[in-house]
């Protein structure tokens, strides 16, 4: 009982965990870009706040924006602190990384404990060094008082917006796409404030108003007007400074509101990128790719959910199908509309750097069942040429298909429609309960799993595996080499590093 709880309470740390990674690292999570502009916030008023402080002038500074300056400081320097210690947390998994280490010296002595301990502490220590990560120390270093009289120090945390390149992804991609309107409307609301701003100051200087004193109270005058409802310290007295100021507003009105509309336009057709899967993800890496959608992907993907290796790892399914007609709801799966024989569909989630891809044979209009497995064989042909090194899974409708696939895409993990459903249901027919055996034996939380000998230890025979294996209440039950699975070999039948061994529990533990 004690044993589950632990489960349980470790299980709500990874989630925990993965959640943190999401918001921090993950930049194709939604949660990331939303975090990215509100730090991004919080970089440049508390950079503000430094210069403020630490101007010449400060003393100058009334003594209640004083004392709210400082404290505004210490804040964010709390949170640039705590952000840091959560990011380094969350990079790597160290007590996994510790246990996967020492599980390869056969003896658990002092030397096998500090080895495996900084086996998992490397990983740390690397994503310390990198450019990004040192910045984010520079930038809580002030937290110590004698860092706090090095200027330069406390100026360096400007470097931080490097950090949050999503959220400045999505302001320039919005730029970049509405450059012309954002150019031109930029440029016209200047030129008609100066142009109008001059013409309204020669009429008022020649009748004498005296709010109109130089050019640069005119120019202050035509910019308050036409972004504010004016202040009225500085206001036209002729006929023809009025109906000109009414003109210049009217005028920078319709073109705020274009600039405004470009902005909007851009963000939105973002927004539909996203959500119809229209958007190019050429960033990922070691990636899943699931290729169409059916009865087979879907159940792929509701256990992917479940298991929540979508937030642990990018997941992309490709599908002809809109979004609103799956029957799953994708969480942070990533959705890309297209077809999947097609190259540049596949290059826009980068297969190319995807390190396990699944085909399943969609069904589409007017394709027949020998039509679907054509597409099957093409795509699966063309991510072969795209990414040599993937792993691929595929499913075939027809019986007859399934020997051609194995030839041409040279591997054995195909999958025929109906066929294992149909094995299992003959298998229950002569040996009753054979069903809740194989489910026991799939589930997803307590079923089988497969590991490389060498992430065990270092083992000679089977034998040794399965007497070491034992003690860890798990029952290894067959070997894979080369693609190729032995099931329960003999005890003297040798491994060797690079095998893999299916396990599976031996007994639960209540």
């Amino acid at each position: 009982m004690k044993k589950s709880k632990n489960k349980k309470y470790l299980s709500k740390i990874k989630r925990l965990k993965i959640f943190f990674y999401n918001v921090l690292e993950n930049e194709r999570n939604s949660l990331n870009h939303i975090y990215s502009l509100v730090a991004l916030f919080i970089v440049i008023t508390s950079s503000i706040t430094v210069l403020l402080l630490i101007t010449p002038e400060s003393e100058k500074l009334p003594p209640d924006l004083h004392s709210f300056l400082q404290d505004f400081e210490e804040i964010t320097l709390l949170f640039f602190a705590f952000e840091y210690i959560l990011r380094w947390w969350v990079i790597s998994d160290f007590f996994q990384d510790f246990k996967t280490s020492l599980s390869q010296h056969k003896e658990k002595n002092l030397k096998a404990y500090i080895n495996a301990f900084l086996y998992a502490l490397k990983v740390k220590l690397k994503w310390m060094l990198k450019p990004l990560s040192i910045i984010d120390l520079i930038a809580i270093l002030p937290i110590f008082r004698p860092f706090r009289a090095i200027r330069i120090v406390q100026l360096l945390r400007i470097l931080k917006i490097f950090r949050y390149s999503s959220g400045l992804k999505s302001v320039f991609q919005a730029l970049k796409e509405q450059g012309f309107i954002f150019v031109f409307s930029t440029l016209m609301i200047f030129l008609n404030i100066t142009v109008f701003s001059i013409i309204v100051y020669i009429y008022e200087y020649n009748a004498k108003n005296d709010a109109f004193k130089s050019l640069l109270d005119a120019l202050y005058w035509g910019a308050i007007t036409s972004f504010t409802v004016g202040y009225g310290d500085i206001t036209p007295i002729t006929d023809t400074g009025k109906i000109i100021a009414s003109f210049m507003t009217f005028i920078n009105i319709v073109l705020v509101s274009v600039l405004t509309a470009g902005f909007s336009v851009s963000f939105i057709n973002r927004l539909l990128e996203l959500k119809e899967g229209e958007v190019k993800m050429r960033d990922l890496e070691n990636h899943i790719v699931i290729c169409g959608y059916n009865e087979t992907s879907e159940e792929i993907l509701e256990n992917i959910i479940s298991l929540e290796i979508d937030k642990e790892r990018p997941v992309v399914l490709i599908t002809n199908h809109d979004k609103k007609d799956l029957d799953i709801n994708l969480s942070y799966i990533i959705y890309k509309k297209g077809d999947f024989i097609k190259e540049d569909i596949l290059m826009d989630v980068a297969i190319n750097k995807a390190s396990d891809v699944v085909i399943v044979g969609e069904k589409l209009p007017h394709l027949t069942d020998r039509d679907i497995d054509a597409r099957t064989a093409l795509a699966g042909m063309l991510i072969k040429t795209l990414n040599p090194y993937a792993r691929l899974y595929v499913e075939v409708l027809l019986d007859e298909d399934a020997e051609i696939f194995r030839k041409r895409l040279g591997t054995k993990d195909i999958l025929i429609h109906g066929q294992i459903l149909g094995k299992i249901m003959f298998s229950s027919l002569l040996n009753p309960g054979a069903t809740q055996l194989i489910e026991t034996i799939i589930d997803n939380e307590t079923g089988i799993r497969k590991v490389k000998v060498k992430e065990i230890g270092s083992f000679e025979t089977f034998g040794e595996i399965l007497t070491y294996i034992r003690k860890q209440d798990l029952m290894p039950i067959a070997v894979e080499r080369n693609k190729k699975v032995i099931l329960s070999p003999p005890d003297d039948f040798k491994v060797s590093e690079t095998d893999y061994i299916f396990i599976i529990p031996s007994g639960e533990t209540t």
